[in-house]
C-alpha cells in the first residue's frame, strides 16, 4: 500500500490580480479523469506536509479554554523556482490537504480523503525551503468579536454615535439572551439614548438608575419615534428594532439594563449564542454544523446571557458560552465547526482501536483542577451581573437587592460526600456559567457532580494512519480501545477530544477521555 499527499493552497495573485490555486505533492502527480480537478498536475515538493493538532480543550483539560491548532507545510526550494511566489498573499487564506492511498490491484488510481482543510499565515521563503504555517479555521475566530466601533461623530443633539472625547473608537456592546444589569453606554447625551446592543433586541425588561427602578413606556415604532418623542419624567422607552432605549429625565447615576435578545426562551440557549457570536465573528451559517447545534440543544436547552462592550475576542465569548453548559467547540477535519457536550461515552463507536492498528497508549496525568482525583462538590455560578454595584445606590433600593448587586454571581452546589470516604483529597470543583436559571444551574451543578465523582482516564493513543481511520476519526466522536491492560480487554469507550494527524510518520495521535 502506497500514499501520497496532495495539498491545495488559495493564494491572491497580484499579478492577476486575483486569488488562485497552488498544486502540490509529496511527487510529481497528475490527477485523472475522475478526480476534481481532472488532468490536473500538483508540483512534488512537499517536503512535510501539515500536521495539526486539533482539541476540544488545552492539554490534558476537559473543561476551560479551547485550544487552536497549528502545523507547518513545508515544500522544496533548493532550485528557486517558486521564488515567484514570494510577493503572493497566503494570509486567512484556505489550505486543503488530501492523503491519497494506492492499493493493490487498484491499477495505481488513489483513494482520496480530505485529512485538513484549514487556514494559513503568511509563506517564509528561504534558500532551500517555502514554510507556511497552518492552522485550523478556529484561527478565524482568535480576533475581537464586536469589529462595530463607536464613530464619535455625533453633532448634538443628534446622533448615534457619541462625541470625540467619550465613546470614539469604543466598541459596541453586543449580547444574546437574558442578560441583567449591564452598562449599557449612553451613545446620546443631549436626548440620554442608550444603546443595549448593536442590532436588534427582543426588549430591554427593565432599566435602573443608582439601582433603583425606572417605569417602562411604550416601544418606539422607529428611530425617528425615539429621536423626536421623549418619555416622561422617571420612565424609559425602548425601540427594539435598532437596540436603543431612551430615558424621560436626566439619571442620577449608573444606568443599568437587563435586556433580551432571542424572540423565544429557545432562541436564547448555549448552543445558540454560540451559533450566533460565530456568524457574528464572520462565519456564515454553512460554517456550523446544524446538527450539533440541535443536538446541543437537546442536551440543555436553558437560557444563557452574555453581553460584552470591550475588545474581546470571539473564542473568548465561546469559551464563555461552551463552559455554560459542559460544552466543547472546535473544527473537524473538513473544515466545519462542531459542538458537543462533555459527557460520559456512549453508543456505537466510529472505531474500534486494537494492537492492530495502535502503536502505542499511554495514561495521561489530568490538568483539571484536582489533577483527576474524583470530585465531591460541582459548585457553578450563575446569573451574572454585567456590573456590580457595592455602593453609590438609590435610597429606595431595597436590602435583598443591595445584596445581589454586589455580586457578580449567584451560586448553586451539588455534594456527594461519600465520595470522601475512599478520596480524603477530593476536590471540590468550581465553574463559572452565563445561566441565568436557579433550577437551570442546579441541574447542570448535578450533572457536573455525577460526570467528575467517578475515576476518569485520559489516554494518548497513537495508531497507525490510513484513510479509512482519518475519515472516521474525529473531535467529538467516540471509539472504542481494546487492548489488554487496565480493563480495556473487550473495549472501553472514550470521546476524542483531541487529533493530531502526523502525515510525515503517518500516524494520528489521539487524545481520548472516558
Amino acid at each position: 500500500m502506497a500514499q501520497i499527499h496532495i495539498a491545495e493552497i488559495n493564494a491572491y495573485d497580484p499579478a492577476l490580480p486575483g486569488v488562485t490555486t497552488l498544486r502540490f505533492a509529496t511527487q510529481g502527480y497528475v490527477t485523472a479523469a475522475g478526480d476534481t480537478p481532472a488532468h490536473t498536475y500538483y508540483d512534488g515538493r512537499i517536503q512535510q506536509p501539515a500536521n495539526v493538532q486539533r482539541s476540544c480543550f488545552e492539554r490534558a483539560t476537559t473543561f476551560g479554554r479551547s485550544k487552536i491548532g497549528y502545523g507547518e507545510l513545508i515544500l522544496v526550494n533548493n532550485d528557486g523556482a517558486l521564488d515567484q511566489l514570494i510577493d503572493y498573499g497566503y494570509d486567512g487564506r484556505a489550505i486543503t490537504i488530501k492523503l491519497g492511498t494506492v492499493l493493490p490491484d487498484s491499477g495505481g488510481a488513489p483513494s482520496w480523503v480530505t485529512v485538513l482543510k484549514g487556514t494559513m499565515e503568511q509563506a517564509e521563503f528561504s534558500w532551500q525551503k517555502v514554510t507556511i504555517r497552518v492552522r485550523d479555521r478556529q484561527a478565524e475566530l482568535n480576533k475581537p468579536l464586536q469589529a462595530s466601533l463607536h464613530a464619535g461623530s455625533n453633532a448634538l443633539p443628534n446622533g448615534l454615535e457619541g462625541v470625540a472625547g467619550d465613546l470614539k473608537g469604543k466598541p459596541k456592546p453586543w449580547g444574546w439572551g437574558t442578560i441583567y444589569n449591564a452598562p449599557a453606554p449612553c451613545v446620546n447625551t443631549s436626548r440620554l439614548i442608550y444603546q443595549a446592543n448593536d442590532g436588534a433586541i427582543n426588549t430591554v425588561a427593565a432599566v435602573y438608575d443608582r439601582g433603583a427602578a425606572l417605569l417602562k413606556g411604550a416601544d418606539y415604532v422607529s428611530q425617528a419615534d425615539m429621536e423626536t418623542t421623549a418619555p416622561a419624567a422617571g420612565y424609559f422607552q425602548v425601540w427594539p428594532a435598532g437596540g436603543y432605549f431612551r430615558l424621560g429625565s436626566s439619571p442620577a447615576g449608573q444606568i443599568t439594563a437587563d435586556i433580551i435578545i432571542g424572540a423565544l426562551a429557545s432562541d436564547r440557549t448555549a448552543a445558540q449564542a454560540m451559533k450566533a457570536a460565530m456568524l457574528k465573528a464572520g462565519l456564515v451559517a454553512g460554517d456550523i454544523s446544524a446538527a450539533d447545534v440541535t443536538a446541543l440543544d437537546a442536551a440543555n436547552g436553558a437560557e444563557v446571557g452574555i453581553w460584552l462592550d470591550g475588545g474581546e475576542t470571539a473564542v473568548t465569548a465561546l469559551d464563555m458560552l461552551a463552559n455554560s453548559v459542559g460544552a466543547w467547540y472546535g473544527v473537524d477535519r473538513l473544515g466545519s465547526f462542531r459542538m458537543g457536550r462533555i459527557a460520559a461515552p456512549g453508543g456505537t463507536p466510529a472505531a474500534t482501536l486494537t494492537p492492530l492498528e495502535i502503536i502505542s497508549v499511554d495514561r495521561m496525568a489530568s490538568r483539571d483542577d484536582g489533577r483527576g482525583v474524583p470530585a465531591w462538590r460541582a459548585a457553578l455560578r450563575y446569573k451574572r451581573a454585567w456590573i456590580t454595584q457595592p455602593s453609590d445606590l438609590a435610597g429606595a433600593v431595597t436590602d435583598a437587592r443591595r445584596a445581589e448587586l454586589r455580586e457578580e454571581y449567584r451560586t448553586v452546589k451539588s455534594d456527594d460526600a461519600t465520595v470522601q470516604t475512599a478520596h480524603p483529597l477530593a476536590p471540590a470543583l468550581e465553574f463559572d456559567t452565563l445561566l441565568i436559571d436557579a433550577a437551570a444551574a442546579q441541574t447542570e451543578a448535578d450533572r457536573r457532580r455525577d460526570l467528575y465523582k467517578v475515576r476518569r482516564d485520559l489516554l494518548e493513543v497513537r495508531v497507525r494512519l490510513d484513510a479509512a481511520l482519518a475519515a472516521a476519526i474525529d473531535i467529538g466522536n467516540v471509539v472504542s480501545v481494546a487492548v489488554p491492560r487496565f480493563g480495556m480487554t473487550a473495549g472501553k469507550l472514550f470521546l476524542v477530544i483531541g487529533v493530531r494527524t502526523d502525515l510525515r510518520d503517518g500516524r494520528l495521535d489521539l487524545t481520548l477521555w472516558g
